[in-house]
């Protein structure tokens, strides 16, 4: 056996353990569901910042759906973060806007230091919200780092059931530095398929990655993201021209939520040819997560009688079964693979008008897996 040199040896970890991992991990919407860690938390004492893309997919509450929080031994709340970006930080709220509530993945980051005594949050690269923090104050340690539950017993003790996320989570990173807004918007605008982090490993405190192998408990799965793989990459400017429509043995968009077991009809179609119509106006643009933003923020179909300002903040909660007909009317179909990263042409949208002209011929039908199969076998 030929001995690898120890240099070489630690190279190789190191490369492995800056290694992206395209998988995300969705959260059971039960109080049983989460990861529960123990990190020596000391290297974020005095600065921090923890970033993560964040997928809202319960709307069980308004804005207290915690996807993290940290406690400390003497049962303090040291840090709590929503799926609605709310930061909570030594048990004091920051001042911020309030973000729509759309579906998709949307990109939170947290920021503090003892330095500078302020609190700062970030909703898709944009600060919406800062305070100061009291002087003196460091982050507590040692502490108990639960995703996917709000708890406030340090260990892991006394979970809030009526606050857990029940959503999807993907690249969460701790950091012991407190980045910029400039970094903070560039990590936005790189996408959540990017390797943006990898440029911070030096103050990388806790990795998605490393995330990944923690212990889980209840319903917590990991699925990857077609949309991130290895081989997804920008056409060239030949591809364009010469691929034609999209490879039509893709069907997988029948499975998100807005398709999959659910009845086929004229106004399903109707709906989704109108977004293509839409889409076609962003021509020659990049399906990335800013044109999706754009889109959902400025071309989503709300339910009748939802109203924006302090009417829908007071009525909020009586509104649930608006907000969800809302929530579930979206272009989440923009993250499949299949559009994802491509360029919007004539020959995409064709693509899937030709799919949706076929999929009317089921109305009627429920759209299972047997039809979902049958469509991919037949008309490939």
């Amino acid at each position: 056996m030929v001995a690898v040199p120890l240099f070489l040896v630690a190279i190789l970890q190191l490369t492995a353990s800056h290694e992206v991992t395209y998988k995300s991990l969705t959260f059971g919407k039960d109080a049983s569901s989460y990861v529960l860690m123990s990190p020596d938390m000391s290297p974020l004492q005095e600065e921090l910042t923890i970033c993560a893309w964040i997928k809202r997919m319960s709307n069980h509450q308004k804005n207290a759906q915690y996807w993290l929080s940290y406690v400390a031994s003497a049962n303090y709340e040291e840090i709590i973060i929503s799926d609605t970006a709310l930061y909570y930080l030594f048990r004091d709220g920051t001042s911020y806007t309030h973000p729509s509530l759309t579906t998709g993945w949307h990109h939170i980051c947290c920021t503090w230091s003892y330095s500078s005594r302020t609190k700062r949050v970030y909703y898709d690269g944009v600060q919406i919200g800062s305070k100061c923090t009291p002087s003196g104050r460091k982050l507590n340690i040692p502490g108990s780092l639960m995703l996917g539950q709000l708890h406030q017993g340090y260990g892991g003790g006394t979970i809030q059931s009526c606050c857990y996320f029940g959503g999807e989570m993907f690249q969460t990173n701790f950091f012991s530095t407190e980045l910029s807004s400039s970094q903070i918007k560039e990590m936005y605008s790189q996408g959540r398929c990017s390797n943006y982090t990898q440029n911070f490993s030096d103050v990388t405190f806790l990795s998605w990655e490393e995330i990944l192998q923690k212990d889980r408990h209840g319903s917590v799965t990991d699925k990857d993201l077609e949309e991130c793989s290895t081989d997804h990459t920008h056409p060239t400017e030949e591809e364009e021209t010469t691929e034609g429509p999209v490879n039509s043995t893709s069907w997988r968009f029948l499975r998100g939520e807005h398709f999959y077991n659910k009845e086929i009809s004229t106004d399903m179609i109707s709906k989704m040819t109108g977004r293509l119509d839409l889409l076609i106006e962003f021509y020659n643009h990049t399906v990335d997560d800013a044109l999706i933003k754009h889109l959902e923020k400025h071309h989503t179909d709300k339910a009748p009688g939802n109203r924006t300002g302090e009417v829908e903040d007071r009525e909020s909660e009586e509104m649930t079964d608006s907000l969800e007909l809302f929530l579930t009317d979206n272009w989440e179909f923009l993250t499949d693979r299949m559009f994802y990263m491509k360029i919007v042409t004539e020959d995409l949208i064709s693509g899937m008008t030709e799919r949706l002209d076929l999929l009317a011929e089921f109305s009627g039908h429920l759209c299972d897996d047997s039809i979902i199969n049958h469509l991919e076998k037949h008309h490939a």
